[in-house]
Order: structure tokens, then C-alpha cells, then sequence
């Protein structure tokens, strides 16, 4: 081979290293979003999820998404979470709690970032906050030591109030939430010197009943649950129809009609998991990132509610509102 041509051919296989380094690191990262819900048009969370990577600095077409949605009518959901799994997503993203076992149960190597899980160390999806271990992390849904405040907040604003109930999902998939959130408000009502009751409700068919069961407390808490956020317009319905003063999760539910909630913003909390993503895509590992806990809780009072009601909900919990529909 003359000199030259040999030189030349050194240079090409010098070279081919460099630009499979600079091909991988011109690749577009693929997120993979296992969705419970119907669609990308009827999910609450959808938008504020895409928002929160805008957020976090990526432009249009910086990453590519692969969103998969199920539901009662859908594919089941296992082998959707195959599905991106075999597209080699780099990251995968579990939206409610069911998505996220089944992105676990898929793979034991790419990372997964959970959203909207009440209890993730009690349900086996993380070791530790601190230290979730293996391939998962994520941001926890508080919902058990919110239950007791949610009850002293029933009890300011009810002149009066003598009794509440709670509905919760006996789901056995849910267990691990529903549990200690029912048995601090068993505990928060006894103490307040509150008569308590509790009625089950696994799904959008048993509202009526559990509502109809519940009517004869003087106010409701609606316990944690992965499809309530599906079904808002029937459950402030519900209330209206039986005259109940009922405290929830979420601004989401007195949006819908309820007449108040105590908890963290979703919408944000939507958001905020994107910062995840970025971390794993910039190199970190899940098993060292913390699973994250929001900070920060609104109160949200629905007035026309009140009114519906004939409830006048006193100005000093007014004024401790983050929110007031109205």
C-alpha cells in the first residue's frame, strides 16, 4: 500500500470513533409516558407534563415522545409498557400507579420516573425516599399525613359539625394507600370529638351508593384514588344532589364542583417530574436521585358550591385560602 493511501486509510479509522461519539451525542432523546387515561385531550396532566419540559429547557423537537394511554377499554396495560420498552426508550415515565408497576414489571434497566404514587416505599416501588434503589424514582402523591389536617379544616368550616365520613377505593391493588390514609382520619375525627364512618367506592359505578351512604354524615373526605380524577363532574354532581360538604385531594376537584380541597398542586406536580427526566438524561442514575415529596399545600374553596349548600363558610378560612372560586 503506498504511504500516502495508508495514511489515508489511518485517518478514516482514527476518525470513525469521533463520529460515532458525535452521532450519540447528537441523538434525540426518546420518552416513553405510560399514561392512565383515554387520551392526550381528556388528560388533565398531559399538558402540564409537556409544559414542565419546555421548563426545564428543551425546545420543540428536542425529545422525542412516545405516549401510550389505557383505560377500561384499551389494550391492557402490561403489554403497553412492552411496547416502549421495544422502542428503546431512554427514560419511561409511569403516570399514576398502575403505569408505573407495569414499567417496572417491563424492565429492570431503563430508568423509570414514577408520577402520583401515595405510598411508594410501603407499595415496593422504591427501597427508600432517599435511596430508591434499582432502576426507579419519582415524585410521591402525599395523601395520609394530609388526612388528619383535612379533617380539622372540615371542622372550621362547618359551624357545628358533628360527624364525617370518608370514602375511600378498597381496591386491593390500593391497599397500601387507602390503609394509613383511612386510619389517620379514623384517628384525627376521635380526637376532634367527631362521629366517623367509612364506606367503600371501587370504581365510577359504586358513586352513587357510597354517596348515598355517606349523606347521613355532616361532611365527606374522598380518600386517594387513581380514577377519581376521570370522573370529577359525577362526583360534584353527587355531592350537590346530597347536600354534602365534601374536602378532597386536589384543586381539581372544587374546579369540578366539590367544595374544597387540601393538598398539593397535580398540575405542578406534573410539571415538576420533568426536572427528573432531565437529571437521568444528563447522567445521573435513578437509584440516586430521591424520590421527591411536594412542599407546599393549597386550600381551595369553592363558593358557588357553598352557596348550593347553604353553607357560609367563615371568613378567617377564607382568609387562610390559597384559592377562592367563586
Amino acid at each position: 500500500m503506498r504511504r500516502r493511501e495508508f495514511i489515508s486509510a489511518l485517518g478514516g479509522v482514527a476518525a470513525w470513533p469521533l463520529a460515532a461519539r458525535a452521532q450519540r451525542l447528537t441523538k434525540v432523546p426518546r420518552i416513553g409516558v405510560l399514561w392512565q387515561g383515554a387520551s392526550a385531550e381528556t388528560h388533565p396532566y398531559y399538558r402540564p407534563l409537556r409544559d414542565g419540559f419546555k421548563a426545564a429547557g428543551y425546545a420543540e423537537g428536542s425529545l422525542i415522545f412516545e405516549d401510550r394511554f389505557f383505560d377500561k377499554n384499551s389494550e391492557n396495560v402490561d403489554v403497553l409498557a412492552k411496547q416502549l420498552v421495544d422502542l428503546n426508550c431512554d427514560v419511561l415515565m409511569g403516570i399514576t400507579i398502575p403505569p408505573a408497576f407495569a414499567l417496572r414489571r417491563a424492565t429492570s434497566t431503563i430508568p423509570i420516573v414514577f408520577v402520583f404514587n401515595p405510598n411508594p416505599v410501603g407499595s415496593g416501588l422504591v427501597s427508600s425516599l432517599n435511596h430508591p434503589g434499582g432502576n426507579v424514582t419519582g415524585i410521591a402523591h402525599v395523601t395520609a399525613y394530609l388526612a388528619a389536617k383535612r379533617v380539622e379544616l372540615l371542622r372550621d368550616t362547618i359551624p357545628g359539625l358533628a360527624s364525617v365520613a370518608m370514602i375511600y377505593d378498597p381496591s386491593p391493588g390500593f391497599q397500601f394507600a387507602t390503609r394509613p390514609e383511612l386510619e389517620d382520619t379514623r384517628t384525627a375525627a376521635n380526637q376532634l370529638g367527631l362521629s366517623f364512618e367509612s364506606f367503600e367506592c371501587g370504581g365510577p359505578e359504586a358513586l352513587e351508593e357510597a354517596f348515598s351512604r355517606a349523606s347521613r354524615s355532616g361532611a365527606v373526605i374522598l380518600g386517594a384514588s387513581v380514577w377519581h380524577v376521570f370522573n370529577l363532574k359525577r362526583i360534584a354532581e353527587l355531592a350537590i344532589e346530597r347536600k354534602l360538604a365534601v374536602i378532597s385531594q386536589a384543586d381539581d376537584y372544587p374546579e369540578a364542583g366539590l367544595l374544597m380541597s387540601y393538598g398539593a398542586n397535580w398540575k405542578t406536580v406534573a410539571r415538576e417530574a420533568a426536572s427528573l427526566v432531565k437529571k437521568i438524561l444528563e447522567g445521573e442514575r435513578p437509584e440516586n436521585i430521591p424520590v421527591q415529596e411536594p412542599t407546599t399545600f393549597d386550600l381551595v374553596f369553592n363558593l358557588k358550591t357553598a352557596q348550593a349548600l347553604g353553607l357560609q363558610v367563615p371568613p378567617i378560612m377564607l382568609a387562610r385560602a390559597t384559592r377562592v372560586i367563586d
